[in-house]
């Protein structure tokens, strides 16, 4: 009994020196869009594709549009914190023919130079260079289409080359 006392005194010792008022405190972030990107005060930079139009393993269109750069950042305090040591997100927005399928991925070309693993919305995928540079090389992986392989057999099908436009 006295242990389950001493504990219980721990935990609330503990919590009661926990700041709840900043739930967000070190967590990474991301703009949604290039205007926001801009609006939260992150140095932003366009990047054109050679290619922006696939025609996908399954039968549906996928096009991507402009590709757009902001740093990382955390909050700290319920404020941004820009941090470009954790890198940066490389964000491509597309549109697809079936956009309730998982049937691609993209991702760095150069592996090493990925700060984070890649995340995937329904009309936005963020990459996560460490390092920005004039062109950046993505590679557009695909789903097999015999079900019985499906993601254990991913298809690289396309490599597409991002230019930095300059603004």
């Amino acid at each position: 009994m006295k242990i389950l006392s001493l504990f219980s005194f721990f935990g609330l010792c503990l919590l009661s020196g926990c700041d709840f008022s900043h739930k967000d405190n070190g967590l990474f972030g991301h703009s949604k869009t290039r205007q926001d990107a801009l609006k939260n005060g992150s140095p932003v930079y366009s990047y054109i594709a050679d290619k922006n139009r696939f025609n996908l393993l399954d039968g549906t269109i996928m096009t991507t549009d402009t590709a757009w750069t902001e740093v990382n950042f955390t909050y700290h305090n319920g404020k941004r914190v820009l941090d470009s040591s954790y890198g940066f997100h490389f964000s491509i927005p597309f549109t697809q023919t079936n956009p309730g399928s998982f049937t691609f991925v993209f991702s760095l070309l150069d592996t090493t130079n990925r700060m984070f693993t890649n995340g995937m919305d329904s009309n936005l995928t963020q990459l996560c260079p460490v390092r920005l540079y004039d062109e950046m090389r993505i590679v557009l992986t695909q789903k097999d289409t015999d079900t019985s392989k499906g993601w254990t057999n991913p298809i690289v099908t396309d490599t597409i080359t991002y230019r930095k436009i300059a603004e």
